[in-house]
């Protein structure tokens, strides 16, 4: 399958990688890791300014009409510069879902504030108990007429000190806990009375939260979709925040690989640099050979899912399963070549490390991904 850029995907390509070259250093992310906000709000107003949130969304909706390969373009660059900016979990999830499945009441109160840069969002979806499984819900919805108490919580809520409105998922019926049918999503504004965060920051820098829900009261303008429909809607935008991350992952395994050639030519033994030694350069083409075979699935999967083909979820699921193996080659082999400078907080090799061994769990494990695979 050959793939080619259009010239719009190329300008957009060129201009991502220029503007955060210049603009995204590792020594200014270190300082927004060390506070208390999860990102730099000038960052994001600018990446809104540049178009970037509203690129993925429906013209009719304010955006550009962007779909899997533009999400794809976009992530790499961030993966490559280790951006902190909540663009997965606040366009690709929270704003891909009102858009999917959101009634236009829900889409005109949210949908420009998240393209404009105004609004935040979080997805919470996971429980403890089964965090690989998003179909694992406990959380419930009870039926005052037509409006809804929910009770219940939720784990690992990213992006969810910095959100405005977060979107819950919960079990509406008797279904059983790890069952597709029954669940709803209901948009949640921060401020709602019986909601509460604790606040934390994660393995990668990232902003967390786990998000408790006792007797939240909400109208039935709340409900994201049909009721419970929330399987069928998450599904599709599931498959192209699983593209973002991984196109994320491969933008890091470039950086990863490019500095660890760089360290090999200046680190010097026996009165040569180390890049001269064949079981090193060996050692840097599997990395290499690993990064283009991730990357040639990766823009596959994204034209497949762009065009609707039948095998995308197959390709998605082998997308992950060999993300997750390509992550945790190049990352570790990484870290060997640096030595013990790679580990520091001062050197960017352990903050790729970090990244990546987050982006294998995210979605889903290898294994489970494997699983999906096989099975279809």
């Amino acid at each position: 399958m050959f793939i080619e850029y259009s010239e719009e995907q190329t300008m957009l390509h060129d201009s991502a990688d220029k503007y955060l070259r210049e603009n995204y250093s590792f020594e200014n992310r270190q300082v927004t890791v060390k506070q208390s906000r999860g990102f730099n709000a000038e960052q994001w107003q600018m990446f809104a300014d540049l178009g970037w949130l509203a690129m993925t969304f429906d013209e009719d909706a304010g955006g550009f009409g962007g779909g899997a390969l533009e999400t794809m373009i976009l992530c790499e660059q961030f993966g490559k510069y280790l951006v902190l900016e909540p663009y997965l979990e606040s366009v690709v999830l929270v704003g891909g879902l009102i858009q999917a499945g959101g009634q236009s009441a829900i889409k005109e109160h949210y949908l420009a504030g998240l393209m404009a840069g105004e609004l935040q969002g979080a997805l919470a979806y996971l429980e403890e108990g089964n965090v690989a499984n998003p179909h694992y819900v406990t959380t419930k919805a009870e039926s005052t007429g037509e409006d809804y108490v929910l009770n219940g919580s939720k784990t690992v809520v990213l992006n969810g000190p910095e959100a405005n409105l977060f979107l819950v998922s919960a079990r509406v019926g008797d279904n059983s806990a790890q069952s597709k049918e029954g669940i709803s999503l209901f948009a949640v504004d921060k401020n709602t009375p019986g909601l509460s965060c604790n606040n934390y920051k994660t393995y990668d820098g990232r902003s967390a939260c786990e998000l408790q829900l006792d007797n939240v009261a909400l109208g039935a303008d709340a409900l994201v979709g049909e009721l419970g429909n929330a399987a069928e809607i998450a599904a599709p935008i599931f498959s192209r925040a699983i593209v973002a991350v991984c196109a994320e992952a491969v933008g890091a395994m470039d950086a990863l690989l490019a500095a660890t050639v760089e360290y090999t030519k200046q680190r010097k033994q026996f009165g040569q640099s180390i890049s001269s030694f064949q079981v090193l350069r060996h050692r840097m083409v599997d990395m290499y050979m690993e990064i283009e075979l991730a990357r040639s699935l990766l823009m596959a999967t994204a034209w497949k899912l762009d065009n609707g083909s039948e095998d995308a979820p197959q390709c998605v699921a082998a997308l992950k399963a060999k993300v997750g193996k390509a992550g945790r080659y190049v990352s570790h082999n990484a870290i060997q070549l640096h030595g013990g400078i790679g580990t520091t907080d001062e050197f960017s090799v352990g903050h790729y490390f970090k990244r990546l061994a987050a982006i294998g769990v995210m979605f889903g494990s290898r294994d489970s991904h494997l699983s999906r695979y096989v099975q279809a």
